[in-house]
């Protein structure tokens, strides 16, 4: 009996187009390096729980003294600290109007081609996404109003332009300690325009419309996050951001003070081994400025592998080295790619430095990668199924179409 090409089986069809590894090297990790090189766990248990808990000493038990006495009478436990991570999810949601499914329901392979451009930007939108959160702090903010005037938004740092998309829904927003806020009855942008050349950003107030300022937006509250990302009011280490809580978070650029609170770990105890080591090294060439840094990172134990920069910084360094430059291929473990980097020298062994467009400006990771891991349930980013039949597409409830879901948690 023939079998007639359908909705459960073209679905099904699409579907095998994004299983193993293929789809993960050519739209989520091809261009985005950090997000391909950190080691995973993207098993059905990767983040299972309520939380995932990190422990780490940061604090040899004291007792020690040339005097029993004093040895006896000055003893202390080591000193623990247990980050209680918590999980956040992200969606990607792609829509496949039934027109196209009846149009196309006698040729599978006519429906694969037509469903596939939708499925790959799909996911590739949301693998940079989930890149760009892994050099964030968590708050959702993809970049800072320097100013706008009707609607056209100079940003700050003009390489961040890389974050916006024509037709993100955004809000505008203040970070005062750990609160983010809007001003009252603040409008959403939705972005029309992105020069990539100036680094500019142009919104409208309204989906569609011409260029504009949208309601009390102004520089008072400059950061930039799409619509859904920021969690506003007060952060705890209970109602967590709604982001990943990326490098800009683990490392902050400024030393965490006295009322810190990140994870349920107030990090001032001692900012370096529960927060990182920061180097300025404004004043330097980039390569002095790595040298020096991997040096201080030596001295407090650490052993720096891989440092990640942006474009404008790794042409800098390129040319900074001239003749002495050293190029080296780092291959995925799991997935055929590879990313060209330039080797450094440092006191416990050769650095390699990649570009990654995700990096903040002027600033560079300096990470031993054997310290970090990415944790997931399952891939990230997969399509979602629901229901014991694992169905993939779900009916628009107020639509002619098929919904189909993408996302991780």
């Amino acid at each position: 009996m023939a079998v007639y090409a359908n909705t459960s089986n073209q679905i099904a069809a699409l579907k095998e187009l994004y299983t193993g590894d293929d789809y993960m090297k050519d739209l989520v990790y091809k261009k985005n390096p950090f997000l391909a090189l950190v080691p995973k766990d993207e098993s059905p248990s990767g983040f299972a729980g309520k939380y995932i808990p990190v422990p780490l000493i940061y604090g040899t038990p004291q007792g020690r003294s040339a005097t029993f006495t004093n040895a006896q009478g000055n003893q202390t436990a080591p000193a623990l600290a247990s980050f209680f991570v918590y999980r956040v999810s992200n969606y990607q949601l792609v829509t496949i109007t039934n027109e196209l499914l009846l149009a196309t329901k006698d040729d599978a392979g006519a429906f694969i081609d037509e469903a596939k451009l939708n499925m790959d930007t799909g996911f590739r939108n949301i693998s940079n996404d989930l890149a760009h959160d892994l050099f964030s702090d968590g708050s959702g903010s993809r970049g800072v109003i320097s100013s706008i005037t009707t609607g056209v938004i100079v940003l700050a740092d003009p390489q961040t332009v890389v974050q916006f998309e024509v037709g993100m829904a955004l809000v505008a927003y203040s970070v005062s300690g750990s609160t983010y806020t809007q001003s009252t009855a603040a409008a959403i942008g939705y972005v029309i325009a992105v020069n990539r050349s100036l680094g500019t950003v142009t919104v409208s107030a309204s989906v569609g419309g011409v260029a504009g300022t949208p309601t009390n937006w102004s520089t008072s509250f400059p950061y930039l996050g799409v619509q859904g990302d920021v969690a506003f009011g007060t952060i705890s280490a209970t109602t967590s951001y709604l982001k990943v809580s990326g490098l800009g978070a683990w490392v902050p650029m400024t030393s965490p003070g006295a009322t810190d609170s990140f994870w349920g770990i107030n990090r001032s105890a001692d900012v370096t081994r529960l927060a990182g080591v920061r180097f300025d090294g404004s004043n330097e060439t980039i390569e002095e400025a790595l040298i020096d840094a991997s040096s201080l990172v030596a001295r407090e134990g650490g052993m720096p592998d891989m440092c990640f920069i942006n474009f404008t910084s790794y042409a800098a360094l390129e040319k900074s080295l001239g003749a002495k430059v050293q190029y080296v291929d780092v291959k995925h473990e799991e997935a055929d790619i590879a990313f060209a980097g330039i080797r450094i020298h440092a006191p416990y062994g050769p650095i390699t430095v990649i570009p990654d467009r995700n990096c903040p400006g002027q600033t560079a990771y300096l990470l031993q990668m054997d310290t970090w891991k990415f944790r997931s349930l399952g891939k990230a980013p997969h399509i979602l199924t629901y229901g014991l039949e694992g169905l993939e597409g779900l009916r628009v409830g107020n639509a002619d179409a098929l919904e189909i879901r993408i996302g991780y948690y």
